[in-house]
């Protein structure tokens, strides 16, 4: 990309110079200066922003018909507002000086950003795209650039285009009167500006946009390389037919509108093209003049690489599920002569085997055995037989006399007598004894009922 070569006239004034001429602004350093006038950048103290404020040279506000259309084009551009252009918040002059005070954009250019290189297709859509939607706005309401460049073409942070510097605008159906001065820039300015100044449209702009679309594809201007950009670069075919159409020396065959021109760049960006492989080409978005990168546009194959990835680990956790299940297990509480299931056998047939889980034959729980510390019942003794009744002693029982019931021992029983005491029962109860007249010496026995 070149800008005119031609010497630089204006003398940029030195802040100093300019601090009492804008008291409501405290102008920080020097931005740039040009044939054009010179750019500062200040901040606002009523709002506390910080503003650009571009001077022009004094020979501009000389010319009456040019401080008449420069008042115009200033209020015209004050009222538009879109994310590509650059906002203007105040005009006026100073010290035989014509200013305008704008969005600053903490930036480079295009021109300082992509000089001489090729950028990548995909990011040129992008950004010849946001350059006509700018336009686009401002040709709605009947404001032409007249110097579309990319010295013109500001880069934010973000790598977002904003067109400046409308100091050469005018309002669309002005007539260009007979000996004004014609402003441009070789290279980038339609052939009917110099040829036929009155017939000046909105398609002045597309032929600059033309020009710009194949110098950011090859790095080349197409005046000084008069070849397609897909033959140099490499780049798909529709953008020859794109920029062939845009630069029709004739204003009437080329783009109606600037939307036309982004809706075909649109469309490259959507289908994949005819897939010819292009060189290496560079970013802008990378280029070190910018402070932060931009995020790169989502594309088709950026989704393939997150799904061959989650593909991948869901067949490894399957084939490790697999694996865990149908390896072989030794228990510790089953014994050796117990069956096991047979291992899985596959059909020669079948197209997959399926693993088959050995089942574990569970071992019996062993009844309870009966304790052997309880003691035995009781069972009751047998009741010993009466023994036959001695005969009777000397002296018998009359009939009426007591009689005791069971509870002596045999062995208690003595001949000759038995005790006075009454003998009482485990169980407490008294036992009646029969009272016999005591026998004769010679006879010791006793009745026992």
């Amino acid at each position: 990309m070149s800008d005119p070569q031609t010497p630089t006239l204006f003398l940029a004034p030195d802040i100093a110079q300019l601090a009492p001429l804008f008291p409501g602004y405290e102008i920080e350093f020097l931005i740039a200066t040009g044939g054009m006038g010179a750019v500062y950048s200040a901040v606002q103290k009523s709002l506390d922003r910080t503003v650009a404020i571009k001077i022009l040279p004094r020979e501009f506000s000389k010319d009456a018909a040019f401080c008449a259309s420069f008042e115009a084009e200033a209020k015209a551009m004050a009222r538009l507002n879109h994310p590509n252009l650059i906002s203007v918040y105040d005009f006026g002059e100073v010290d035989g000086m014509l200013y305008i005070i704008m969005e600053f954009v903490p930036g480079k250019s295009l021109f300082h950003s992509a000089h001489g290189i090729a950028i990548d297709p995909g990011e040129v859509i992008r950004l010849v795209t946001g350059i006509c939607n700018g336009l686009a706005h401002a040709h709605s309401h009947g404001i032409i650039h007249r110097d579309i460049k990319p010295s013109n073409v500001l880069l934010d942070l973000d790598a977002h285009p904003k067109i400046g510097d409308f100091g050469l605008a005018h309002p669309v159906g002005r007539n260009i009167a007979e000996g004004e001065e014609i402003f441009g820039t070789p290279h980038y300015t339609a052939p009917e500006v110099v040829n036929a100044p009155q017939s000046v449209s909105h398609r002045t702009d597309i032929f600059s946009v033309g020009v710009l679309l194949h110098e950011l594809l090859t790095g080349r201007l197409p005046g000084d390389h008069p070849q397609p950009a897909s033959t140099i670069v490499h780049c798909d075919l529709r953008f020859d037919a794109i920029i062939r159409r845009a630069t029709n020396p004739v204003p009437e065959l080329r783009y109606a509108s600037a939307e036309e021109i982004a809706k075909d760049l649109r469309a490259i960006a959507i289908s994949s093209g005819p897939g010819i492989p292009h060189p290496p080409v560079r970013t802008v978005a990378h280029h070190p003049s910018l402070r932060r990168p931009t995020k790169a546009a989502p594309t088709q194959n950026s989704f393939a690489f997150p799904l061959i990835v989650i593909l991948s680990l869901v067949i490894v956790i399957t084939t490790a599920v697999i694996y865990y299940f149908s390896r072989p297990r030794e228990s510790p509480n089953l014994t050796s002569n117990e069956p096991t299931a047979a291992p899985a056998t596959t059909s020669p047939s079948s197209p997959q085997a399926i693993p088959v889980i050995p089942l574990v034959k569970p071992k019996p729980i062993p009844e309870p055995t009966p304790r052997t510390d309880t003691k035995p019942e009781h069972k009751p003794e047998p009741k010993p037989e009466p023994k036959p009744a001695p005969p009777p002693c000397h002296g018998t029982a009359p009939p009426g006399a007591e009689t005791r019931t069971r509870g002596f021992h045999p062995a208690q029983v003595r001949c000759g007598g038995i005790p006075r005491s009454r003998p009482r029962n485990h169980a407490g109860s008294r036992r009646t004894v029969a009272r016999q007249p005591r026998c004769q010496p010679q006879e010791k026995h006793r009745v026992f009922r």
